[in-house]
């Protein structure tokens, strides 16, 4: 979006004072047009909002006065009762629902508060549950629109989806999923709303909502609650009574099913270009299976190329759309797979709605996004044994347990190694890296954080990378700055740049409830010592993984309570010596052997472990699923066959 004042507007560019005109001569339909092409191009390019700064203004009083102007305008529309919307436009306007909250985030009002007593009306009864009254279809459009999760009027959104469903659903879905989430009020919001599930079980869903819907499948898992996943359960039930709507059928697989030589293993991957995390993690374990299984990559247009598309027998492109499911379930269909694997689940809304099916004899899934899927279709979760907790069973699939070792990570290739900067001599200030991508901070881990700036008696400094830009980096940057003013929060940049300002931090601290992976390896590489506090969640243990294969990471950096986490950050940064000999170990350790042994060479031992373990699940998995059991543990049955193990590779 253009704000210059004296320039011409780039070609997709929209002036804020066009939009602040059209409102005054209220021609509602050429300002929808314009804030429908702002959104649409913020959503395509990413970012949010994109606000091109000419004026002498600094850039906090610059960014208030554009987002003030923008969202009064908006204000003077929606409350005007010349604004008349219908349920179409309000289902489009509910897309930008995240968009329109962050407008009056940014702007003066910090909120949308002030216009939901615009289009409601005060309710004069204190004592019901709600502070507005809601008296008709268009008054409670205009208000599902404009609450946030930030919002102060404690409403009955339970009394919203049993009294107008197909309105609040949609608001409820966008509401529920929002990304930034960093105050506690707004984070107890979303954990009551969270509870209401079973009320979305019988409203219909339209196409329209798939994508958010998908959002909310995945973003569930950077809440706080211990039921936040769910919701999974309820949103699988609408999934799979969508595709029946849409004449989804899925014959009955042959029973007993017929073991083959080499079983056809259809991989389903939401992303597995070279560049991307996804294949950093998961390509090594990948590339052994092509030894025991035929293998078929099944991946969205773009999402490979032609290194991952190499380590497959056959690959098929898809292009998902809504109106085409059966055609994509028939795609499945005809290959005939004997297991389908997803490498992980809540990245894509194709993936979700097949792992609603059964499509194979034998489906399962990894830790890509590290939550259960609440399924009943997917039978198995592969995870290093370091993710699973033995308190609490956090899953609805069977664990198959592969040892810590097995999984390895490839070298990223977007970067080049830059050289570690260790800041000897008592740093003033130390400074503190919070490498997490901007939907893993919580208000929990945000007042821990705070504790620490408020009780260190050392000069610190925060340095935030929350890898994003335009609105979204904007409210991102406010809210960090409410706990923490003094903060410095860096925009997207390349990752050369990211490593370049990360080298200059001393500590690492890892968010939760959700905790960190690649962002690990990255700071280990520059020797920063990482502050991790895991839960039962398998998102709340990545980090143990590191502390298992670590010889320089001591366990005292593991904390278990967030007093705890507080205490041993203030340790990190009093006791200079002892941090700094954390980082030499770090150094010193043979990162590319313990972590990045993608070939096996220096743990030519497990080099065959996930094969085998995948193998051993196809050979035995009727005997599985009938017993108990509900966790198997590679080291439980290394006692394989030793022809089968040859056989493996």
């Amino acid at each position: 979006m253009n704000q210059k004042t004296d320039k011409k507007p780039k070609e997709d560019g929209v002036v804020i004072s066009d939009i602040e005109r059209l409102v005054y001569e209220k021609n509602f339909d050429a300002v929808f047009e314009k804030l429908f092409r702002i959104f649409d191009n913020a959503e395509r390019k990413g970012g949010g909002i994109l606000l091109d700064k000419n004026t002498d203004l600094d850039d906090e009083d610059f960014y208030l006065r554009e987002y003030t102007r923008l969202a009064s305008a908006i204000t003077t529309m929606f409350a005007s009762q010349e604004l008349q919307i219908l349920p179409i436009g309000f289902q489009r306007l509910n897309i930008y629902k995240r968009a329109f909250a962050s407008i009056f985030v940014l702007s003066g009002f910090r909120g949308a508060d002030h216009l939901l007593g615009l289009v409601g009306e005060k309710n004069a009864e204190r004592e019901t549950q709600t502070e507005f009254a809601i008296h008709n279809e268009q008054q409670l459009m205009k208000f599902l629109l404009f609450y946030s999760l930030y919002s102060e009027p404690d409403v009955d959104f339970g009394a919203f989806l049993q009294n107008a469903p197909e309105l609040a659903l949609r608001a409820y879905i966008t509401l529920v999923a929002s990304p930034v989430v960093l105050t506690k009020s707004a984070s107890a919001k979303r954990e009551k709303l969270l509870e209401l599930g079973p009320l979305l079980e019988n409203i219909p869903l339209d196409e329209y909502l798939l994508s958010r819907i998908s959002s909310l499948w995945m973003l569930c898992s950077y809440a706080d609650g211990e039921h936040k996943h769910d919701i999974k359960a309820h949103l699988n039930v609408m999934l799979r009574k969508w595709m029946d709507k849409q004449g989804v059928k899925v014959p009955s697989l042959p029973e007993p099913r017929e073991k083959q030589d080499r079983p056809t293993l259809l991989i389903a991957a939401e992303h597995l270009n070279a560049a991307h995390a996804m294949f950093r993690c998961y390509a090594p374990v990948l590339r052994q299976l092509y030894h025991k299984f035929y293998l078929i990559l099944m991946c969205e247009k773009d999402h490979a190329d032609n290194i991952s598309k190499a380590l497959f027998d056959k690959v098929i492109e898809v292009e998902f759309y809504p109106n085409e499911m059966r055609k994509m379930v028939g795609k499945v269909l005809k290959l005939k797979p004997d297991l389908i694997y997803y490498p992980s689940l809540g990245m894509a809304q194709w993936t979700i709605l097949l792992a609603n099916l059964r499509l194979a004899p034998i489906q399962l899934m990894s830790l890509g996004h590290p939550a259960t899927s609440h399924s009943l279709c997917i039978d198995y979760v592969v995870m290093p044994e370091s993710a699973y907790s033995r308190d609490r069973d956090c899953f609805s699939e069977k664990a198959l347990l592969t040892k810590d070792i097995s999984f390895q990570f490839l070298q990223p290739l977007q970067g080049m190694p830059i050289k570690p900067r260790l800041r000897l001599n008592k740093p003033s200030p130390v400074r503190l890296a919070v490498t997490s991508k901007f939907y893993k901070l919580s208000a929990s881990f945000m007042a821990v954080c705070q504790q620490i700036s408020q009780q260190s008696k050392w000069p610190i400094e925060f340095h935030f990378f929350p890898n994003d830009k335009g609105m979204v980096y904007q409210e991102i940057k406010y809210f960090v700055h409410r706990w923490i003013p003094e903060a410095k929060v860096y925009p997207a940049t390349d990752y050369n740049t990211y490593v370049q300002n990360l080298n200059q931090c001393d500590i690492h601290l890892s968010p939760f409830p959700f905790g960190g992976s690649n962002s690990n390896v990255d700071s280990m590489r520059q020797g920063i010592p990482i502050v991790t506090l895991p839960s039962d969640e398998a998102h709340s243990r990545t980090d143990l993984w590191f502390f298992a294969l670590s010889k320089a990471l001591p366990d005292w950096l593991i904390a278990k309570t967030e007093e705890e986490y507080v205490q041993i950050t203030l340790r990190l940064i009093h006791n200079h010596e002892e941090r700094i000999k954390i980082s030499q170990d770090l150094l010193m350790e043979n990162f590319n052997q313990v972590f990045l042994d993608a070939e096996y060479r220096y743990h030519q031992e497990n080099k065959k472990d996930f094969v085998n373990f995948l193998w051993w699940m196809y050979e035995h998995h009727e005997d599985i699923q009938a017993d108990g059991k509900k966790v198997w543990s590679f080291a439980e049955i290394e006692e394989l066959n030793p022809s089968d193990d040859e056989q493996a590779i």
